[in-house]
C-alpha cells in the first residue's frame, strides 16, 4: 500500500517487503507447527516471504496485498514475475487486492499479519486493517501478529541525513522514494487488536520481535462492512456502521 503524507511524501510500502530467502526461521518453525486449517489469509503479502510455509498449514491461502503490489514485476524466488502471475494456476492459492478481499462473503479460519503494522504511518489505517482481518475471521478464528518492538539498526538509520522522525518511527528518502519504518510497542499492539474487537490469547517476544496471537468473538460484533480507496499515492481505509 501507498500512504500520502502532507501534500508532496508519498510512503511506499513495498520498498520495505522482503524476498523468502530473508524469513525468520524463527517464525518458520513457529507457522510449520500449527496444526491444518481448511482456510487461511497472508494479510500484506509482500514478496511472499512466508508463503510457501503457510501454504503447508491450510487447503486455502489468500494472499493479500495492494494493486501496485500484486500487479508490479518485481524477484520472487529467483525469477522476475508479478505476484498474480505466480499464483495464477494454483488451485488453492489467490492474490486479492485489499477491496476484493473486503467485498468477498468468505470468512477463514487462520490469518496472518507478519510485518505489516510497523511500517504503515497512519494509526487509523493500523485500525481499519486490524478491524477488516477479525471481520474476515469465522468466530474463533485465530490471527498471528508480528511486529518489530526494538531494532538496534534504527538508531543507526535514525541518524542518516536521509531520515527524519515521524509518528512512531521514522521516514527515510531514497532513489526508490519515501519509506516509513515504525515500532509497535507489545502493549501497544495488544491495546490495538483488542480495540478492533479481538481477544488477546498469548503474547511472546523473541529478539525484538513480538509475536501475537488474537482470537476473534463467537458472534459478529463490530463492522462488517469496509470502504476502501486505493490510488497509486494514497491508500484508506474505515469501517461503516451497516452490517450485514
Amino acid at each position: 500500500m501507498r500512504y500520502k503524507i502532507g501534500k508532496e511524501i508519498i510512503i511506499r510500502s513495498e520498498n520495505a517487503a522482503k524476498p523468502d530467502t530473508q524469513s525468520s526461521a524463527y517464525l518458520n518453525k513457529l507457522i510449520s507447527g500449527l496444526e491444518p486449517v481448511h482456510s487461511s489469509f497472508d494479510f500484506g503479502c509482500g514478496k511472499l516471504r512466508y508463503k510457501r510455509t503457510i501454504a503447508k498449514t491450510t487447503e486455502e491461502l489468500a494472499l493479500i496485498d495492494s494493486e501496485v503490489q500484486l500487479s508490479r514485476t518485481q524477484m520472487i524466488r529467483g525469477r522476475s514475475t508479478t505476484i498474480r502471475d505466480h499464483v495464477g494456476k494454483s488451485n488453492h492459492v489467490h492474490a486479492l487486492t485489499v477491496s476484493q478481499f473486503a467485498s468477498r462473503d468468505q470468512q477463514y479460519d487462520r490469518g496472518f499479519c507478519i510485518n505489516v503494522l510497523s511500517v504503515i504511518p497512519s494509526a487509523s489505517v493500523r485500525l481499519g486493517i486490524v478491524q477488516l482481518m477479525r471481520a474476515k475471521l469465522k468466530p474463533n478464528g485465530t490471527c498471528l501478529f508480528v511486529t518489530l518492538y526494538r531494532n538496534s539498526d534504527f538508531t543507526r538509520m535514525q541518524k542518516l541525513p536521509n531520515c527524519q522522525p515521524y509518528g512512531n518511527g521514522f521516514l527515510m528518502d531514497s532513489l526508490r522514494g519515501y519509506s516509513f519504518y515504525g515500532l509497535i510497542p507489545p502493549d501497544d499492539l495488544a491495546e490495538l487488536v483488542k480495540r478492533a474487537g479481538f481477544t488477546v490469547e498469548s503474547v511472546v517476544l523473541d529478539e525484538g520481535t513480538a509475536y501475537l496471537w488474537a482470537r476473534a468473538p463467537e458472534g459478529r460484533s463490530g463492522p462488517a462492512r469496509f470502504h476502501v480507496r486505493e490510488s497509486t499515492e494514497n491508500f484508506r481505509i474505515r469501517a461503516t456502521s451497516d452490517r450485514r
